[in-house]
Parts: structure tokens; sequence; C-alpha cells
């Protein structure tokens, strides 16, 4: 999920398989995470690394970690409830010249 969260690695990989005029611009905006903090902790806690890891946990500790996450996310809710949180990604663009002794 990690893997191209650095921009001299995208870069590598990228140049790598051919193409050129890399350039990587930061993005960032804010979404919408869930209707209240226990629905956005619940959301969170239930997808992705944070799944398997909970999945990982013990009761005591699965419990510890959703009350920590809910009471932190409660600084994110908006006036109509929304958590929302600041998303930060990559903008790629790039060049892949067209070999042309590929074609028929």
């Amino acid at each position: 999920m990690f893997s191209q969260a650095s921009p001299d690695r995208i870069d590598e990989v990228l140049t790598a398989a051919g193409f050129t005029g890399v350039t990587i611009s930061r993005a960032q905006a804010y979404g919408s995470w869930g209707h209240g903090a226990e629905d956005a902790a619940e959301f969170l806690l239930g997808t992705g690394p944070a799944r398997h890891l909970m999945e990982q946990a013990d009761t005591t500790g699965r419990a510890r970690a959703r009350r920590t996450l809910t009471e932190l996310l409660r600084d994110h809710e908006a006036s109509d409830d929304t958590v929302r949180l600041l998303s930060t990604s990559w903008l790629v663009t790039a060049h892949r010249p067209v070999d042309r002794s590929d074609r028929l």
C-alpha cells in the first residue's frame, strides 16, 4: 500500500519501465471519512493494514485501539458530524515513448 510513498521510488520505478519526463507533485484535499468519530474509526480500522492488525490483536487491544482512535477523531468532526481529514497523494505524470518496432 505504501510502496510508492517516496517520490524517488516512484521516479525509479517509472524510469526503469521506460518512462521519461516524470513529474511528481504533492496533491492535498480533505476527505470525508465517516459520520461521526465512531463511524470513521470503524471504517479506518476495518480497512487496509489496520484491519489485519486488528485481527491479530486480542479483544482488549482491539477495544483500546478503537476507543483511542475514536477520541482522536472527535477533534476532526465538522459541524455536520462528518469527520474530515486532510489526505496527501502524489500526482504523477510521465511519458512512455512508443516503440514503433512493436507494431505490425
